[in-house]
């Protein structure tokens, strides 16, 4: 029987995919694994690394006891936190700059009129 998962990605973070950046996120998926011993108690396989032009990194997941498995938690989802803050304070920087961009273009325009 081959692995499950309930995620398995790599996604380009740039718009252009010839340029190296990208993240790769695995968790397997071990509800079928039985409960019987050691050998099945064992975590899944799990992935988490990203990379920009010239570095990577690669963040752990450790799940073999249970306090490892609540701080893996704790950091996937303060991981999620933050790059979720991070997006939304990059949306309205881009607006900001759009908006100041715009505005410029449009007092040059009208100082040429007068």
């Amino acid at each position: 029987m081959g692995k499950k998962y309930h995620v398995r990605e790599r996604a380009f973070l740039n718009q252009l995919p010839e340029w190296r950046a990208y993240v790769i996120a695995v968790v397997e998926d071990t509800t079928d694994l039985p409960a019987c011993c050691d050998e099945h108690n064992k975590p899944g396989e799990i992935v988490f690394e990203l990379a920009d032009c010239r570095d990577d990194i690669a963040l752990h997941f450790y799940m073999a006891t249970s306090e490892e498995r609540e701080n893996s938690l704790y950091k996937a989802r303060k991981l999620a936190e933050v790059a979720n803050t991070f997006c939304q304070a990059i949306e309205r920087e881009v607006e900001t700059m759009n908006e100041r961009q715009t505005s410029g273009h449009h007092a040059r325009a009208a100082g040429a009129i007068h």
